[in-house]
């Protein structure tokens, strides 16, 4: 099952495979010095809009 999340930047809808996550944080976003949360992935770090504890959260729960 894929998770959607929102793209930071763009505002778009991303999809992502759960089992891919490394790790989850709160960050800066690069272009914008807005804090975001960023989800790093085997293949690099996606910045999303929703809160960190709601990442986490939807992750945890499919992983589980």
């Amino acid at each position: 099952m894929l998770l959607i999340f929102t793209e930071f930047q763009t505002g778009n809808s991303i999809a992502i495979n759960p089992s891919n996550v490394v790790c989850v944080f709160v960050g800066k976003d690069p272009k914008s010095q807005a804090d975001a949360t960023f989800i790093n992935m085997v293949n690099g770090n996606l910045a999303v809009t929703e809160e960190y504890l709601t990442v986490v959260g939807c992750i945890n729960g499919l992983l589980r």
